[in-house]
């Protein structure tokens, strides 16, 4: 009877010590088969006694078994049917702590979007109880289901407003406070603030917290960091960090399709395919708490590689999670909006009005959690599109301009380089130029005048300055005329960016003795027209009939290289007009 009675106490005492660690929040592969062997040792030990005491944390021991299961992605269905039955026996309990582990359960493996708003609910509850009853335990995985759930939802000012005055503020005094959502919470504010600086030394300072390496802080520092970077236009750092992560989580798919997406970027392009390939298909990839951001990064890289029918399906798992955010991991970071990634495929595809529609609801999304970067990108890549589709009814140069400000003032580098106004040349129906500051040009030499017109002609090709010079000045030595061509390349160079805001090269680029446009560079309106006009799809061929505005160069009506150019040009919108009318 004494040893019945000393075990007794020795299983309680065990499982007392394996639940003040706390629920874990993210486990790798090898670290989570041990940790569920240790669970069920414990668990096999309790069921053996006859403890009805222990009963309400036999079921808080049993909700880490599931969620170590989930967390190595190993058996999320096994781990799912854990979870109803953990919440049968709670109900059967009647006790609102046993109601709140297996709820925890619940939430914890049902991580896909379609469950956001009941993860929502549930972790509400699960905070409430766990305030009532003082149970330290479920407060770390009831904020992460809770910052997943709003994060997913854009309702971070409601984060804001109810939770930082209440349990937040009281989760922050708990022991181990980088091992709480609710802590790295603060990171996110920053971050959405724009503070860089701000929210990179408090999330130094919660990791430095840390007492291991490779814990749940590791991984939010990682994420938040990356974040950071970003907004800072810097990618250093971000390929190792890939790997680091592939190789420490290699059952999370979110890191070998990141992996390849940088290098596809890069220019990489056999190595980011060859890994690639090793991902299994679209529809087997587990729908778990990164399969939304896994989803989204497979979209931008259907953007840059792959095949329409990959794009379309791809395209289908995203629609339903158009107005979400897309949290990473236990969302404390994210990745923007699903309908920014949505747009932008759209438009690849072909689906222009769609497109419209999914970036106009980037712009509102982070607008409305205050995700200033964000923002600022997303009018970016709005008024981008309204420029390359000829869109009037689309303020893009105001929202250019208003990104540009934002971007300076919050030292959005790269972003701020995004939402410079490009210049823009008109030779559709009368010759036209605005500089990149937005001001018309004025134009002191008729020679840098033509010139440009001639250098748009040849649609960015490098062609000897030979060929330009003998139009330009006929009959003159080509010896003779270095200076004065060199003077009207200038001219061009100011017209374009008088403020001087762009390398020399940016616009007007010379290779020793050639010269072309960086057409990439310029908004001009005959490549528009010709790009659009090749398109197989309605909405394409529509903009560029609208675009097209008159003959191209019309004020040049016998010069050679204008000719040619104009009756390509008419030859395709004839085409264009035809096809209409058939």
């Amino acid at each position: 009877m004494l040893d019945e009675v000393v075990q007794a106490e020795s299983a309680r005492r065990r499982a007392e010590e394996l639940l003040s660690e706390g629920i874990p929040l993210g486990l790798t592969v090898a670290t989570a088969a041990a940790y569920v062997q240790q669970c069920q040792d414990v668990l096999d030990e309790i069921e053996s006694h006859d403890l009805p005491p222990v009963e309400i944390k036999l079921r808080a021991a049993q909700i880490i078994v599931p969620s170590a299961l989930r967390s190595a992605q190993c058996d999320l269905d096994s781990a799912a049917a854990a979870a109803v039955e953990l919440q049968q026996r709670a109900t059967r309990l009647g006790d609102p702590v046993a109601r709140a582990y297996a709820l925890a359960a619940w939430g914890m493996t049902r991580p896909g979007p379609e469950y956001t708003a009941r993860r929502v609910e549930a972790a509400n509850e699960i905070l409430d109880i766990a305030t009532r009853y003082d149970d330290t335990a479920l407060v770390p995985v009831g904020y992460a289901l809770l910052l997943t759930g709003l994060l997913e939802q854009g309702e971070i000012r409601s984060l804001d407003t109810e939770l930082l005055e209440r349990r937040a503020a009281a989760a922050a005094r708990q022991d181990r406070p980088q091992e709480n959502p609710a802590a790295w919470f603060r990171c996110l504010r920053l971050i959405l603030d724009g503070d860089a600086e701000g929210a990179e030394q408090q999330a130094k300072a919660l990791f430095d917290q840390s007492p291991q390496s490779g814990s749940v802080a590791g991984a939010l520092y990682t994420t938040q960091v990356g974040m950071i970077r970003w907004m800072q236009g810097r990618i250093d750092g971000a390929e190792e960090g890939f790997l680091r992560s592939r190789r420490e989580y290699p059952e999370q798919l979110l890191w070998p399709a990141s992996l390849a997406w940088l290098w596809l970027l890069q220019g990489r392009r056999t190595s980011g395919e060859t890994l690639l390939k090793s991902l299994p298909p679209l529809d087997e990839i587990p729908r778990d708490r990164y399969w939304l951001s896994t989803m989204t990064v497979l979209a931008e890289i259907a953007r840059i590689s792959g095949t329409r029918e990959n794009a379309l399906h791809l395209r289908g798992l995203l629609l339903p999670y158009s107005a979400h955010l897309v949290p990473v991991g236990i969302g404390v970071s994210f990745w923007g909006t699903a309908a920014r990634t949505l747009g932008l495929l759209e438009e690849q595809l072909g689906m222009l009005e769609e497109a419209r529609t999914h970036l106009e609801l980037a712009i509102e999304m982070s607008a409305r959690i205050g995700a200033l970067a964000w923002h600022a990108e997303a009018q970016i890549e709005l008024a981008e599109f309204g420029i390359r589709h000829d869109l009037a009814d689309i303020p893009s140069y105001e929202l250019l301009s208003e990104a540009r400000t934002t971007s300076e003032a919050r030292g959005f580098a790269a972003l701020a380089q995004r939402a410079m106004h490009r210049p823009r040349i008109r030779v559709l129906g009368g010759f036209e130029v605005v500089s990149l500051c937005g001001r018309r040009a004025e134009w002191t030499s008729r020679k840098a005048r033509e010139l440009l017109k001639m250098l748009v002609a040849a649609h960015g090709v490098a062609t000897s300055r030979e060929v330009f010079m003998d139009v330009l000045w006929p009959g003159e030595s080509p010896a003779s005329l270095g200076n004065r061509f060199s003077v009207a390349v200038n001219v061009i160079r100011r017209a374009l960016d008088p403020q001087r805001l762009r390398s020399t090269q940016h616009h007007v680029v010379t290779e020793g003795d050639a010269v072309r446009l960086a057409v990439d560079h310029l908004d001009i309106d005959l490549e528009r027209f010709l790009a659009l006009a090749r398109r197989p799809d309605g909405a394409s061929r529509r903009a560029a009939t609208k675009l097209y505005r008159g003959a191209a160069f019309s004020e040049e009506p016998y010069t050679d290289w204008a000719v040619e150019v104009r009756d390509h040009a008419e030859h395709l919108h004839r085409r264009l007009i035809e096809s209409m009318d058939s």
